[in-house]
C-alpha cells in the first residue's frame, strides 16, 4: 500500500539521490545522470516494472513509472517482502543503509536529510509508514 508517508519518504531519498523532477541533472561528464536517462529516481538495480537493466540500474519507460517503483519497493521492504533482512520492525535508519550501500557516515547524511525534508524520526519503525 502507497501511503502519504511513503511518497514523502520516496521524494526526500530521491532528492538526496539527486533526482529532483523537472531538473536538468547532469553527469561528472557534463551528459544527463544514470538516474535521468533511467527514469529512475531511486537508482533501483531491478522492478518488476522495469524495462531491463542499463549501466547496471533499472530503466522505467517514463519517470512516473520509476517513480512507483521506487514507492513500491519502499512498501515492500516495510512489509518484509524483499530479499533484504528487512521487515517492519525495522527502524528506518535500517532502511537508509540498506537503500544507501554506502559509509556509516554517508548514512547519517542521508537519514539526516530524509528526517530533516519529513519530519520522520531515525528510529521510527518502517512498518509505520504503510499504516
Amino acid at each position: 500500500m502507497i501511503t502519504q508517508k511513503i511518497i514523502m519518504l520516496a521524494q526526500a531519498m530521491s532528492e538526496y539521490e539527486g533526482w529532483i523532477p523537472g531538473a536538468n541533472a547532469s553527469s561528472k561528464d557534463g551528459g544527463p545522470s544514470v538516474s535521468y536517462r533511467n527514469h529512475n529516481p531511486g537508482n533501483l538495480r531491478s522492478s518488476i516494472f522495469d524495462l531491463g537493466v542499463r549501466d547496471g540500474f533499472a530503466y522505467f519507460q517514463n519517470d512516473d513509472i520509476g517513480f512507483i517503483a521506487m514507492m513500491y519497493d519502499i512498501a515492500k521492504k516495510c512489509k518484509g517482502e524483499t530479499r533484504t533482512a528487512l521487515r517492519s520492525e525495522s527502524r528506518l535508519h535500517d532502511l537508509i543503509h540498506v537503500w544507501s550501500a554506502g559509509s556509516d557516515e554517508g548514512d547519517l547524511r542521508y537519514a539526516e536529510y530524509v528526517c530533516k525534508r519529513t519530519g520522520f524520526d531515525l528510529n521510527m519503525r518502517i512498518g509505520d509508514l504503510i499504516q
